[in-house]
């Protein structure tokens, strides 16, 4: 535990004013729980803090207490001093918020990606946590916060999502004993895990299929499926939680590298893609050639072409790692 680190944080956080809290383009779990805890620390000790994400909150994330306070754009009559970035291995992962910022702001970079660039004045990055959550929580029980129902709520998304339901390899003692201690905090588990995983609507179940009639094995070694955007018009869906998708081509016996393309809605020329691994390939070096990051086991970039363009780049890449 980088505690140095945890410390500038906490003083940057008490000292300052003005604060703008943000995180990476299509948000999940830890993005969002990580997020809306840090907000009401702030918003605990006075601050003027606002939340701003490139995209929307996944309605599965809903639920959480300040969800529908995160905002798609800076307020104009808001000037912040501080931005605030959390689970973002590289500025370029916040999206348009990202083109705000200057030499005039301090940015405090909070995150766990081994890939991540310290783009901040101050860098808080842990790559041996389970979760930007998990990091946030520490720092609250540091600080002498108070860890109410919300604030726990919070952070057992953060960890729950971020640890594929403490089944990924970032699950630790540490992850386990948080968990313990969120629960102690008077929140419902299989309340939690029932709005985040198992709330869908029949269309979001048939789009899920959709998407799985695209499942492309290659060698035994390699699957990659697709979500293009005309899948959501044929459902008469806008967006949806789609975190979950990436499972299905990673839970094929063989495959090695698993990949998900998805077309963006209203912007077919910003490809979003993700990948998992089974140990054997580095996935975050693949990502990182495009401007990305993440994990050896779990990684994420953001192309700027055309869905085919996007395919043929990325599966290039990982047929070489593959045969490396």
């Amino acid at each position: 535990m980088n505690k140095d680190s945890m410390t500038c944080v906490i003083s940057a956080f008490r000292e300052r004013d003005n604060f703008l809290v943000t995180s990476h383009v299509n948000p999940e779990g830890d993005s969002i729980g990580s997020q809306i805890a840090v907000y009401r620390i702030l918003k605990k000790w006075g601050k003027n803090v606002v939340m701003v994400d490139h995209d929307e909150v996944p309605d599965n994330l809903r639920f959480l207490e300040y969800a529908d306070s995160i905002m798609r754009w800076i307020p104009t009559d808001f000037r912040p001093e501080t931005f605030v970035a959390l689970d973002c291995p590289v500025r370029g992962r916040a999206g348009h918020v990202s083109d705000h910022l200057n030499e005039r702001h301090m940015v405090i970079n909070i995150d766990h990606h081994v890939s991540n660039e310290f783009f901040g004045n101050i860098n808080w990055v842990e790559p041996d946590a389970s979760s930007v959550g998990e990091m946030i929580y520490r720092m609250a029980v540091e600080a002498g916060v108070e860890i109410t129902k919300g604030f726990a709520e919070d952070i057992y998304t953060a960890i729950l999502t971020d640890t594929g339901m403490f089944n990924y390899t970032n699950t630790s003692k540490t992850t386990h004993e948080i968990a313990g201690e969120l629960l102690g905090a008077g929140i419902d588990p299989k309340e939690i895990h029932g709005k985040i995983f198992e709330s869908k609507s029949p269309q979001q179940m048939r789009l899920l299929g959709r998407v799985l009639t695209t499942l492309q094995v290659e060698g035994g070694k390699m699957a990659h499926i697709t979500l293009a955007e005309k899948m959501y018009a044929e459902e008469g869906l806008e967006s949806v939680p789609t975190d979950e998708f990436i499972n299905f081509p990673r839970s094929v016996k063989g495959v090695e590298v698993a990949v998900f393309f998805k077309e963006n809605v209203g912007s077919r020329d910003r490809i979003n893609v993700s990948f998992r691994s089974s140990g054997t390939v580095d996935v975050n070096a693949i990502a990182s050639r495009f401007g990305g990051g993440g994990h050896a086991q779990a990684s994420g970039c953001t192309l700027t072409c055309g869905l085919e363009d996007a395919k043929k780049r990325v599966l290039e890449e990982v047929r070489k790692e593959i045969k490396d």
